[in-house]
Parts: C-alpha cells; structure tokens; sequence
C-alpha cells in the first residue's frame, strides 16, 4: 500500500498489451510518477492571490502640494 497519496505501487499497474517490455514498463512508470508528482506539488503551492479591480486602482496617497516658489501654484486661468 502506497504509504503518500502522490506515491503508488507500480506492480498495481495492468498492461492489457501483450509482451510489454521492462524498458516500456519503466518508462510507463516514470510519467506516471512525474504526474503524480506534479499534481501533488500544485496541491501545495499557495494559492495565486488575485487583485481584485478595486485592489488595482488602488494608488498610493499623495505626498502634501505645497504652494511656494519653484511649486505648485495655484490655477491663473
């Protein structure tokens, strides 16, 4: 008995193909355990946060305008 979800018993397998060779068996194993493994390494990956659309216009506050020479100046218009 496999003793990780992600792990499991290759003689479990069943090839209804005749005369399947060692080499074909391994290989037949190895993508079987590649998949295994990656399914169980997105399981415990964190979750992808998404932003939200009130979350991406969100901008940062605004430093102080102060008037003065060399700055902000009120509208002339």
């Amino acid at each position: 008995m496999p003793s990780k979800p992600s792990e499991f018993d290759p003689a479990e397998l069943i090839f209804v193909t005749a005369r399947v060779s060692d080499v074909e068996v391994s290989a037949v194993t190895a993508v079987i355990r590649g998949l295994l493994g990656e399914e169980s390494d997105e399981r415990r990956a964190a979750p992808k946060q998404h932003r939200s659309a009130w979350q991406r216009n969100q901008r940062a506050i605004r430093q102080p305008v102060y008037p003065g020479a060399g700055r902000w100046r009120g509208f002339t218009g």
